[in-house]
């Protein structure tokens, strides 16, 4: 999904932050910021990655520069509302913030790479 610039859902409490457009396979670009590491990943896309395997997942998520705050309420990059927490189906350690609208999902730094472990 293509459009208008995305910013960070965890560094922008103060300032915002813009994700940056990350390559990570033949024509798949996701959203990843700079500075925590967090991946936003638009419906279809962790299918996409997942299949692409483990190569392209441990390139795109890498250690975060920063510590990101721990935010009580994590908002939508897309469609502004409440994230909802789901715990991912293969690895019950790993907990997602899914967009109830849009179907995109938030991954935290680590948390995609773990996934990708999971799915060998």
């Amino acid at each position: 999904m293509s459009g208008r610039q995305l910013f960070c859902i965890d560094c922008s409490g103060e300032e915002e932050v813009a994700m940056a457009k990350t390559s990570c396979g033949p024509d798949l670009e996701v959203d990843r910021c700079p500075r925590c590491g967090g991946i936003w990943l638009d419906t279809g896309e962790l299918e996409s990655l997942l299949k692409l395997g483990k190569f392209y997942i441990e390139s795109l998520d890498q250690q975060p520069h920063i510590k990101r705050p721990a935010y009580a309420t994590r908002l939508c990059p897309r469609c502004g509302i409440k994230l909802a927490s789901m715990k991912y189906e293969r690895l019950k350690s790993i907990e997602l913030d899914v967009c109830p609208r849009c179907g995109g999902i938030w991954c935290d730094a680590g948390e995609l790479k773990q996934i990708g472990e999971s799915n060998l």
